[in-house]
């Protein structure tokens, strides 16, 4: 008997999945197409990279990821994308909330402040900011090295792009031009989710505004500090344009991160083995970052 019924039930389940499927169809047939792109696109060329990581002359081995591993090169490319991103990311999440807290304040034209302070950044497309920032650094007549002689901060025009340690400070601040506007962004947003009189409420009861801030906006927008910080991570660590045209990853490779030098093995030097290696040791790193940031949220939410 208790047979009898259990197939009945599992012939509902069937005819509930096929009378579902019917019902969706046209859904279903919809989506057909972003499947088939998102295999091409996206699928293949990861699966293909993990291949060719793995090939060798004589067949398969892991003998590509020990060679990069043990290239003494990479221990300085990963330091560089260490410092390139703890860099990068601390300066976006400060300027960002500084210039978001700064615009949320109620202003005449704040509107006009907004587009020109973040728009304009975030708009500029990453070649032309590149470019535009090369040339401000040039050493022989870039406008950063004349303002700041005529300013009396320097007395002779550096190098800004020629020295190791003026080419990274040079791409994180040009990087934060254009970093901080999205950061900025997702701030302000937050900033208006905050309760006005909770602000009232300490105000009366004598709280300055260090303790407001600290108190009160901060907690209530702290999960959007989070996801934006995780976003920045994950986009600065993958960023290659700015990098790219800047230095092009030097000089002496002081500027160099993973997809730069993966990017110039590859296509300066055809080594897409081990070009292929460095990216996807530089993909599970970021995998690993993001598992980290999601397990953090459920178990907060848990």
């Amino acid at each position: 008997m208790s047979s009898i019924i259990g197939n009945k039930h599992i012939l509902k389940d069937k005819t509930g999945f096929r009378s579902d499927l019917i019902k969706n169809s046209f859904a279903y047939r919809s989506i057909i197409p972003y499947v088939v792109f998102m295999l091409i696109l996206v699928v293949y060329p990861v699966v293909q990279n993990v291949v060719v990581s793995f090939q060798v002359e004589d067949g398969w081995s892991f003998s590509n990821y020990r060679e990069v591993l043990s290239d003494p090169l990479f221990s300085v490319v990963t330091l560089n994308t260490i410092i390139w991103t703890i860099s990068c990311v601390i300066l976006d999440l400060v300027v960002g909330l500084g210039i978001a807290l700064l615009l949320s304040q109620d202003v005449k034209g704040k509107m006009v402040f907004r587009t020109i302070i973040l728009v304009i950044p975030w708009a500029t497309p990453d070649i032309v900011a590149a470019v535009a920032w090369k040339w401000m650094y040039n050493d022989m007549y870039g406008v950063l090295n004349d303002i700041l002689v005529k300013l009396g901060i320097i007395k002779d025009y550096l190098p800004w792009l020629a020295v190791p340690t003026l080419a990274k400070a040079a791409v994180i601040i040009a990087n934060l031009w254009k970093g901080f506007a999205i950061s900025a962004m997702f701030y302000l947003a937050a900033l208006q989710t905050v309760p006005r009189d909770l602000y009232e409420a300490a105000a009366m009861d004598g709280a300055n505004l260090w303790q407001r801030f600290s108190k009160i906006t901060i907690p209530v927008i702290r999960p959007f500090i989070l996801t934006t910080v995780m976003l920045t991570i994950i986009w600065t660590i993958n960023y290659f344009p700015l990098i790219f045209v800047m230095t092009g990853g030097g000089p002496a490779n002081a500027t160099d991160t993973f997809v730069t030098h993966a990017y110039r093995m590859a296509f300066r030097f055809l080594d897409f083995s081990h070009s292929t290696a460095v990216s996807n040791i530089n993909f599970i790193i970021v995998f690993i970052i993001a598992i980290i940031y999601t397990l953090s949220l459920i178990r907060k939410e848990g």
